[in-house]
């Protein structure tokens, strides 16, 4: 007899959520995770960006409070304080997620899980043994093969605690991901530029998003650059980046205090 019914791998929206509705069906049900519950989306994606976009928000408001009659002088941002309040959001919702595979007795089995062979799952060294296996692994960041690019930074790392914000930030990618962390940096006075390969932002969207997107974008100081293919990124003696792209066969450059490259996300299967 199998240790489990159902093995699932990965944590996330498609894992917790499956394991917990396998549960409910009389399942007997694992999830295996290597590191928080919650996936992408509620540690390094959706949850943390809205949150401290709704930082940055408030903040440019501030700024910008006097034509509706408000004055906030000398606003400023605790950036530190911002990652904090985003730490503590993210862990509210997952111990949320946790209480529920108590309550319906889904057993979390903390690290990495392997497939040894059919119904087979090794974590940390321990095997377990199960009628059927659900991989849901989800996705990383993805970095293609452009000279230089270990100089920039993923938006995993971008989403880490940090004490200030960037005066300057290349972003290569004018995707969703790209887009967001443009506006919260631009909102924060950070100098921004977006590069993106396509001939517009968003490209997957619809165009007339991209183009209000862009207008109210570009009204705050973003420099926005469609059709720019990066060609290398490099690391200036003091600590600036420098990314190199061609536009309409013409050589550019754009400089930041950090670059993060935003091209998409690919599936978590290694290993």
């Amino acid at each position: 007899m199998s240790d489990y019914q159902l093995i699932v791998i990965g944590a996330g929206p498609g894992g917790y959520v499956a394991a917990l509705k396998a549960a409910k069906l009389g399942m007997k049900t694992a999830v295996v995770e290597n590191r928080d519950v919650g996936g992408t989306c509620l540690n390094r994606g959706c949850i943390p960006t809205k949150t401290l976009l709704h930082t940055s928000e408030l903040f440019r408001e501030a700024r910008e409070g006097e034509k509706f009659g408000v004055s906030a002088q000398g606003a400023s941002v605790d950036f530190a304080a911002a990652h904090r309040r985003k730490a503590e959001v993210t862990e509210k919702l997952r111990s949320g997620i946790e209480g529920l595979f108590k309550q319906k007795k889904v057993d979390l089995l903390r690290g990495t899980g392997t497939i040894l062979a059919p119904g087979q799952v090794s974590v940390e060294g321990q095997t377990y043994t199960a009628d059927k296996i659900l991989i849901a692994t989800g996705s990383i960041p993805s970095r293609p093969p452009i000279p230089g690019l270990e100089h920039a930074i993923t938006s995993d790392e971008l989403l880490e605690s940090q004490d200030k914000v960037y005066g300057s930030l290349v972003i290569i990618g004018g995707g969703v991901i790209g887009m967001e962390f443009a506006s919260i940096y631009s909102a924060l006075g950070c100098e921004v530029t977006v590069l993106e390969a396509m001939d517009r932002i968003l490209p997957n969207m619809d165009r007339e998003i991209c183009q209000n997107l862009s207008m109210i974008l570009k009204k705050r100081g973003v420099k926005i650059f469609p059709g720019a293919m990066v060609t290398s990124v490099e690391q200036r003696e003091d600590g600036m980046r420098v990314v190199r792209y061609t536009l309409k066969e013409q050589p550019g450059e754009a400089g930041g205090e950090a670059v993060l490259c935003a091209i998409g996300r690919r599936p978590n299967t290694q290993g």
